[in-house]
């Protein structure tokens, strides 16, 4: 027996598993690489459209909130009372988280409301020196201070309409989903001059943001995003755009990690995955090797021996698998059904080569006791006649019509011999007037009745499909003959469209068949074998029906060419 990585095996593992799992090895670094700077690429370019939109977003705002408060300021100056103004304001107070107020030129609120940590603060007071500036009179202005911010814009020179409002405000409404826990990311608002604004999100802030390569961009107007290393070593996407109105910069930055982590983590166990596939692969070629090969080999080995004639040693086990055991023994039914047949053949060979003895012999002595015999006595009386004194015409006339009707019995008896070897009528005639001369033959030998009917318009076969059906049912009356002890039978001839039924059936005392035709030489039925041999000769069929007490049928299913 070969070793375990001998033969077949070895060339599976060395063509085939070795190979594909270097070249899979192969694939899976290269992917990795090729899917970790594909997913910089596209978190990349998802936080520069993020940081454009959201930077775009901020900068309407802040327009439509300095809008608001130049409104209001038009209001006052055309005379409406400042009570007046605010309540007309309320629909836009919302978005002023801080208040909104119409102060007087020395900080007295008139109408409105600040927080009252903003009264006086620094802010405060930047904003009422902006009503006192020339080159401010006439424009609002945003002025920050810390988190908070501001836009002022002078109505009639000795009133100042005042918005305030956070800059984490205007971050959670631009980028609501960032403050969100799951989420490993921060936006920053940057103000060259004052530096951070306001930032969200879970990355703590950098020293500074104002020396960033980003915040130089965007004072230019430009926007996009770029690779940095944070505190802690990861690289992080830092995409960057100027909020346009207000001179600010919106930073958003994300580690690219806590997005591809997922795919990553699939990707990185892949080589896992594939040691453990070489893994089962291996335990695979085992299993194969002592459940699979070996039992086929074990069965090649029987297999030989079976062709040699050895039916018996298929019956050894090989083991293995279900479907080996179950190849073997469907080997096992299938030996046992040729032993049975080759023992039907040679049962039916030693039945047909007696049969073609005793045929001879039947012959040869229904020449000798009848033909020769009569043929002798015919000589005789020739002779006699011959002999005979001529004393009249009458006795030689007497002699010549005895010898004249010897002569017709002796070539009525050849007529028959010869049409019982070679059917004369079914050459010249065809297969319809033969099977009728063939009933009247067996019918007024056995002193029944034979009928025979014909359905459909009848067509000419071939010459072995006649000589076929003729010697199958010449077979099927000489049963009745002999077994059945019928008083009638009947033959049945059926032209259709698929082709051509033959019925022959009797009212005698039938038999049992067997299941099988393998059985048929058991039981002595050599004349059934022969008729499936005949019709399996001209591609036809041959069916059997038969009961004790029921009489027999026997049906030929000849197809005919369209």
């Amino acid at each position: 027996m070969k070793p375990f990585l001998g033969g077949l095996l070895l060339r599976l593992f060395t063509s085939i598993l070795l190979p594909f799992s270097i070249l899979l090895f192969g694939f899976a670094v290269a992917a990795i690489s090729v899917h970790e700077n594909a997913m910089r690429g596209l978190v990349a370019e998802r936080d520069a459209r993020s940081a454009r939109a959201a930077a775009a977003a901020m900068s309407e705002l802040l327009l439509h909130r300095r809008i608001a408060v130049r409104d209001l300021a038009l209001r006052l100056e055309d005379g409406i009372a400042a009570q007046e103004v605010i309540k007309e304001g309320e629909p836009i107070a919302h978005s002023f988280d801080e208040g909104l107020a119409v102060v007087s030129r020395n900080g007295k609120i008139l109408a409105g409301s600040l927080s009252p940590s903003l009264i006086g603060s620094p802010l405060f007071r930047r904003a009422l020196a902006s009503l006192k500036s020339e080159a401010e009179s006439s424009h609002s202005v945003f002025m920050v201070d810390g988190g908070l911010i501001t836009t002022a814009v002078p109505a009639g020179g000795s009133l100042l309409v005042m918005g305030f409002f956070s800059a984490k405000e205007l971050l959670l409404f631009a980028l609501p989903d960032l403050d969100s826990p799951p989420m490993r990311a921060s936006a920053v608002i940057v103000d060259p001059q004052a530096g951070v604004l306001a930032n969200i999100g879970a990355l703590p802030l950098e020293p500074d943001y104002r020396d960033h390569a980003g915040i130089r961009a965007a004072m230019e107007g430009k926007s996009g995003s770029s690779l940095v290393n944070s505190a802690k070593g990861e690289e992080h996407v830092l995409a960057f755009s100027p909020i346009s109105y207000a001179g600010w910069v919106l930073l958003i930055e994300e580690p690219w990690h806590s997005v591809a982590s997922p795919l990553l983590r699939l990707s990185l166990s892949f080589p896992l995955a594939l040691g453990l596939a070489l893994a089962i692969s291996l335990f695979g070629l085992w299993f194969a090797s002592r459940r699979i090969v070996l039992p086929l080999r074990r069965l090649q080995q029987v297999s030989l021996k079976l062709a040699a004639g050895d039916f018996e040693a298929i019956n050894v086990k090989v083991g293995g698998v279900q479907e080996v055991r179950d190849l073997q023994n469907s080997m096992a039914v299938m030996a046992r059904r040729i032993h049975h047949a080759q023992q039907s053949l040679r049962r039916y060979i030693g039945e047909v080569t007696v049969a073609q003895e005793e045929e001879r012999r039947r012959l040869s002595q229904d020449l000798h006791d009848e033909t020769i015999q009569d043929l002798i006595a015919l000589d005789q009386k020739i002779q006699l006649l011959a002999r005979s004194p001529g004393r009249g015409k009458r006795p030689k006339i007497t002699g010549l019509q005895e010898i004249h009707q010897a002569a017709q019995e002796v070539i009525q008896r050849v007529r028959r011999l010869s049409r019982a070897l070679r059917p004369a009528y079914l050459e010249d005639l065809g297969l319809m007037p033969a099977l009728e001369a063939l009933s009247q033959d067996v019918g007024s030998s056995l002193g029944i009745p034979i009928v025979m009917r014909v359905v459909g318009r009848l067509r000419r076969l071939s010459h072995d499909a006649e000589l076929a059906i003729y010697r199958i049912v010449q077979e099927a009356l000489a049963n009745i003959a002999r077994h059945a002890a019928a008083r009638h039978a009947w033959i049945v001839l059926r032209y259709g469209k698929e082709g051509l039924q033959v019925i022959v059936k009797d009212d005698g005392s039938g038999f049992t068949p067997p299941p099988e035709p393998a059985e048929l030489s058991r039981s002595g039925h050599f004349g059934l074998i022969g008729m499936r041999e005949r019709a399996q000769y001209i591609d036809a069929r041959v069916e059997v029906h038969s009961a004790p007490g029921k009489g027999a049928r026997v049906t030929i299913c000849l197809p005919l060419p369209k």
